[in-house]
This record gives structure tokens, C-alpha cells and sequence, in this order.
């Protein structure tokens, strides 16, 4: 098998069409079509349902694709790595990091290395479980994530700590507020996250012990996304702080939730692997930026961070009183 065989069936793959594939790749169609053949008999099952000129991949084929894909793509970054190598232009500085870590926080704290950056950087985003899969198989050099994160092999270097808040457009009335109280949602449609065990799970109990039931939901897996739909729908976001004050938006404003809403985040890497120079300016770099843009930010110890960031109970009513 060779990374021409990859190539070959992720065009079919893609195309859905055996001469579409070869007019992409510029090759016959008795090539292509050779070659998926070769390579079905080589991995002992069929890759494709045909029906007439199309192509359908079958259910092995839908899980050898994902695969495919991360095999082309670690021999794309080692011919990279190679050609920078050569050329005298050092090592690839990969990062990994949620979507959260990725929109602000890390731009802004590369910004203030831009001196001192190799020639090639590489920033991917995933989500908190696949940061860790980065990390730990040695992809990435470090991981900026949400926590927390159970994954063996790997060492939490920063801990913190920070409330969620409420993002609202800027010319919505309760943005005249300096606090937004939680009961507003019994007459607003609440915009938050998926994750059931993690952004989700914290919003819904808190709601609970309130006995507070919001007008309408509407969920998303980013929080980018989720300020999106508070700009076009109207809607109130409940999101975390380094999502809401690591980048702007037009007309949206952030504003403190009456009620404390831990989110822990933290940076990531494998135990006992030091960190080269680089990384760890980029570490002291991100922490610098949110300490500078998030209010009431706490820096925790890392040894904790199993602790701080699992079973939390939402705080008790305070009386009127």
C-alpha cells in the first residue's frame, strides 16, 4: 500500500464517481479503478457499493476513510517537518487547542512572540478529549483545553479558573444591566453548548435548583457559534469566559451572570517531556493575555486539577432577605 493508493481512493471517496476521480487526480479510469481493486483485495474487504456510475462507500469504507486521512496527513507534516529540517528552518511548532483557547487566546499570545516564532507553526482545533489525544501521542507539543481531562500519560502544567457569563447584543435592553440575573431566561431563549457532561450538564443543574424552565433552547457544540446565534436570533448566551473575552464580536457585550458558574481550563502536555523554550513562552504568553482581558480570573495549583474541575454543585439560593 502506498500513499497513492490513499490518494486515489479518498478522490473516489470524495467524488463519489470513479471518472471524476481520475479527472481530478489525472489519471485513466482503468487506473483508478485498478488501483481501489488492488486495495480492496489487499484489505480483504470492499471499500464501495457500486450502483451504476456512482459510488457509495460501504460501512468499512467509512471507518478506513478516517483513518486514511490521518495516515496521509502525519506524511504530509513528515515531509514538511523534513523540508523545513533541510532548509535550516528548525522544528514545526504544533499546538493543540479547543475552539475557545483557539480564538483568541492563542493569537493574541503568539502575537507577543512574533520575534521569536520558528518559521512554521501549526494551531489545530478539537475537541477537550482529542486536545488530549494530540498531546499525548506527541502530535502536538502542548494542549490548551478545557478541563477536565482524564487521559493517562499526561501532566496539567496551568490551572484556572474563571466564571461563565452572558453574551447578549449590544442593543438588547438587558445589556443596560451590570449583572444579569439567571430568572431572565424564564422569558428569554437560552443559547449554550451541547457537551451533555461538561458545559451542559453545569447550565441544566443550575437551572434545576433554581427550578427555572427557559422559554426556548438553542444548543451548539462552539461558542463562536453560539454568539452567532445570539447576533442573528436575538437569543442570550451563557458561554465561557475565555471564549467571551478573548476575541470581539460586533455588537455583542459581555456581561457577569448573577450566580457563579465555574469553568476550569488549563495547558496540557506529557508527563515528564520538558518543555522546549518555545512552548513555554507561549504558555507564559497565553496566561499574560488572560489575565489581562478576563475579570476574576484565578490562577489554581495544577495538583488540583482533577479536584477543582469535576463534581461541582450549584450554589444555594440566597434569601431575599
Amino acid at each position: 500500500m502506498e500513499t497513492r493508493d490513499l490518494q486515489t481512493f479518498l478522490a473516489v471517496a470524495a467524488s463519489g464517481s470513479i471518472t471524476r476521480a481520475a479527472e481530478m487526480l489525472g489519471r485513466s479510469q482503468p487506473s483508478v479503478s485498478r488501483i481501489i481493486q488492488e486495495l480492496e483485495a489487499e484489505l480483504g474487504f470492499h471499500l464501495f457499493h457500486r450502483t451504476g456510475r456512482r459510488v457509495q462507500l460501504s460501512e468499512e469504507g467509512v471507518a478506513f476513510e478516517a483513518e486514511a486521512r490521518r495516515l496521509l496527513l502525519s506524511f504530509g507534516e513528515l515531509a514538511a517537518r523534513a523540508k523545513a529540517i533541510a532548509a535550516g528552518k528548525g522544528r514545526i511548532f504544533q499546538v493543540a487547542a479547543t475552539a475557545a483557547m483557539a480564538w483568541g487566546l492563542i493569537p493574541n499570545a503568539l502575537s507577543r512572540l512574533s520575534g521569536d516564532l520558528p518559521f512554521e507553526v501549526h494551531v489545530a482545533q478539537h475537541v477537550p478529549s482529542a486536545v488530549a489525544q494530540e498531546v499525548r501521542a506527541g502530535r502536538s507539543e502542548i494542549g490548551f483545553s478545557s478541563l477536565p481531562l482524564d487521559v493517562p500519560g499526561l501532566e496539567v502544567l496551568r490551572l484556572y479558573v474563571a466564571p461563565n457569563v452572558v453574551a447578549l447584543r449590544a442593543d438588547d435592553p438587558l445589556a443596560a444591566e451590570a449583572v444579569v440575573p439567571l430568572s431572565v431566561f424564564t422569558e428569554r431563549t437560552l443559547v449554550t453548548m451541547l457537551d451533555p457532561m461538561r458545559f451542559q450538564a453545569r447550565v441544566a443543574r443550575l437551572m434545576e435548583s433554581r427550578n427555572l424552565v427557559p422559554k426556548a433552547i438553542i444548543r451548539t457544540n462552539v461558542a463562536l457559534g453560539a454568539l452567532q446565534m445570539v447576533r442573528e436570533t436575538g437569543g442570550v448566551a451563557i458561554i465561557d469566559p475565555v471564549t467571551a473575552y478573548g476575541g470581539s464580536l460586533p455588537d455583542i457585550v459581555v456581561r457577569p451572570l448573577d450566580v457563579p458558574v465555574p469553568f476550569h481550563w488549563g495547558v496540557i502536555a506529557p508527563s515528564g517531556r520538558p518543555l522546549r523554550p518555545l512552548a513555554q513562552a507561549l504558555v507564559e504568553a497565553a496566561e499574560a493575555v488572560a489575565l489581562k482581558a478576563i475579570p476574576d480570573m484565578q490562577i489554581l495549583d495544577p495538583a488540583g486539577a482533577g479536584e477543582a474541575a469535576g463534581i461541582w454543585t450549584p450554589p444555594e439560593p440566597m434569601d431575599d432577605q
